[in-house]
C-alpha cells in the first residue's frame, strides 16, 4: 500500500516544472477541494533535494 509521507504534493507550477525539466514524471496532476491544481510525485531523494534546492533559491 502506498502511503501519504511516500508522496508529494506539488502546488508550486515553477517546482513542478524543474522537476519534470530534471526528467521526471508526475504520477497525477489532479484539482483539490480547494481548487487548486497540483500534480503528485513518488517521494524519492531526488526529488527531496530540487525541493530543497528551491527553497533556498526562493528565501
Amino acid at each position: 500500500m502506498v502511503k501519504k509521507e511516500n508522496l508529494i504534493f506539488c502546488y508550486d507550477v515553477v517546482l513542478h516544472r524543474k522537476i519534470k525539466r530534471e526528467g521526471y514524471s508526475y504520477l497525477t496532476a489532479a484539482i483539490s477541494l480547494s481548487d487548486r491544481k497540483f500534480w503528485l510525485y513518488p517521494r524519492c531523494s531526488e526529488i527531496d533535494n530540487i525541493m530543497k534546492e528551491h527553497t533556498q533559491a526562493s528565501n
